[in-house]
C-alpha cells in the first residue's frame, strides 16, 4: 500500500502549481527589423522567465522544501480558466507587451508613434476627488486648458500638480455632450487611496494586507482618483519591428523587450559589455512595472552568470536574498533603466538615431 501511495504521488497530480527558474533569453536574438538598418555591437539585455508546471503530491512537497521554488494554489494561476484559456491568455499579453515595447522604443527614438481621441475612464476611486464629479465611460479631452489626446497625457498634467492644487478639466460623456469638472486634488497619502492600495495586494496574495506607510513623496504627490485608457488608441509603426519569444508567454518582458528594439535600431553597445538581466512589464508612458516569480528569475539570472538585474523597484527586495553577488537594480520606468545602464559604460544616453528619416 504505501509504495502504491509513493508511485501515485509521483505521477497524480494535485490542485497545485510550481513556479521554478527558468532561464534568461538573449532579447536581441529574438528581434528583427526592416524598413531602417539593424545594429549588432555586442552587448544584450537578457530577459528572465519563470517555469510553471502542474504539480503532483510529490513535485509540490520538494517544492515547499525548496527555497527557490513557490508552491502555488491552482485557483491563483488560473483564475478560473482552464490551463489552455490560461495560456492562451498569456500568449496575448505576450503579444501586446511586444505591441508596447516597440512603441515606447520608437517614442523614446523620437517618433511620433501614438495618438488618441482622449482618455476614457474605467474606474472611479471612492472617496477620492473624482468621485461623484466623473463618471465610468466618460472620456476626459483637456485639462487645464491643454488637449488631450493620450491617456498619458492625463497622468503627465495631473502630476505636474500638488496636492490641493485645483484643476479644470473637460469631459466628454458617452452622449457627446461636454461639461467642465473642477476639482481640488488630493495626497497620495490620502487614507482612501491607502486603503485601496492594501485591498488590491490583499486579493493578489490571498491574505489582509496592512495600508502603506506615508512616504514624504507620497504626501507630495497628486492624485484624482481615475483609472483609464486611450480612446481611439493609434500605433503608427515607421518601422517593422518583430519579436519572436516562442512559446513564452506573459508581459513580463516588456522592458527588456523595449531595451532591446532601443539596441537593435542604434548603433553602439547599450550594456558597456556587462552581462545584464532584466524583468518588468512595460506601460505606454514608459513606467514599468511589477510581474510574478521574481525570486525564481533571481535564482535563473544568478545561474547564468548575470552580473546586473534590473527589476520593478517594488520586487527589489524579493530579488536582493536571492542575488548572490549579482547586483539588483530597481527601477521604476524606462529613463531609470536607461541612466542605469549608460553608468555600466554603455550608451544608454546616447542612443544615436535609427537610419531612417523621421527620428530626431
Amino acid at each position: 500500500m504505501l509504495v502504491g501511495v509513493f508511485v501515485a504521488s509521483l505521477f497524480v497530480p494535485v490542485a497545485y502549481f510550481t513556479l521554478s527558474p527558468g532561464k534568461v533569453w538573449p532579447t536581441e536574438d529574438l528581434i528583427s527589423v526592416d524598413g531602417t538598418k539593424a545594429y549588432d555591437d555586442g552587448g544584450d539585455v537578457g530577459f528572465t522567465t519563470v517555469s510553471l508546471k502542474r504539480a503532483t503530491a510529490f513535485e509540490a512537497l520538494l517544492g515547499w522544501m525548496d527555497p527557490s521554488v513557490d508552491v502555488v494554489d491552482e485557483d491563483l494561476i488560473l483564475g478560473g480558466q482552464s490551463e489552455q484559456q490560461n495560456r492562451e491568455a498569456n500568449q496575448e499579453m505576450m503579444m501586446t507587451s511586444q505591441q508596447v515595447a516597440t512603441a515606447v522604443a520608437l517614442e523614446q527614438l523620437g517618433y511620433d508613434v501614438l495618438s488618441g481621441s482622449g482618455a476614457t475612464v474605467e474606474d472611479v476611486s471612492k472617496g477620492l476627488p473624482a468621485d461623484g464629479q466623473i463618471g465610468k465611460g466618460d472620456t476626459i479631452v483637456a485639462v487645464d486648458g491643454q488637449d488631450v489626446e493620450l491617456w498619458e497625457d492625463v497622468v503627465r498634467l495631473i502630476s505636474a500638480h500638488q496636492p490641493g492644487d485645483t484643476i479644470k478639466l473637460k469631459v466628454e460623456a458617452k452622449d457627446g455632450s461636454t461639461r467642465e469638472v473642477t476639482t481640488e486634488l488630493a495626497s497620495r497619502c490620502d487614507p482612501t487611496y491607502l486603503q485601496d492600495i492594501a485591498d488590491e495586494e490583499s486579493k493578489a496574495k490571498g491574505e489582509k494586507v496592512d495600508p502603506p506607510e506615508c512616504t514624504d513623496e507620497a504626501r507630495q504627490s497628486p492624485i484624482f482618483g481615475v483609472a483609464g485608457v486611450t480612446r481611439d488608441l493609434q500605433l503608427d509603426f515607421p518601422v517593422d519591428v518583430t519579436i519572436d519569444a516562442g512559446d513564452v508567454g506573459g508581459p513580463s518582458a516588456g522592458l527588456a523587450f523595449t531595451l532591446g528594439v532601443l539596441d537593435v535600431l542604434t548603433p553602439g553597445d547599450l550594456t558597456g559589455g556587462v552581462k545584464v538581466a532584466t524583468t518588468g512589464t512595460m506601460a505606454l508612458d514608459g513606467t514599468v512595472g511589477a510581474v510574478g516569480g521574481v525570486a525564481q528569475k533571481t535564482v535563473a539570472a544568478r545561474r547564468s552568470g548575470v552580473e546586473v538585474f534590473i527589476v520593478p523597484t517594488d520586487e527589489a527586495d524579493e530579488a536582493r536574498p536571492h542575488a548572490g553577488d549579482m547586483k539588483i537594480v530597481p527601477v521604476d520606468d524606462l529613463d531609470q533603466a536607461l541612466a542605469e545602464l549608460d553608468a555600466l559604460g554603455g550608451n544608454a544616453l546616447a542612443l544615436g538615431t535609427p537610419g531612417t528619416p523621421g527620428a530626431s
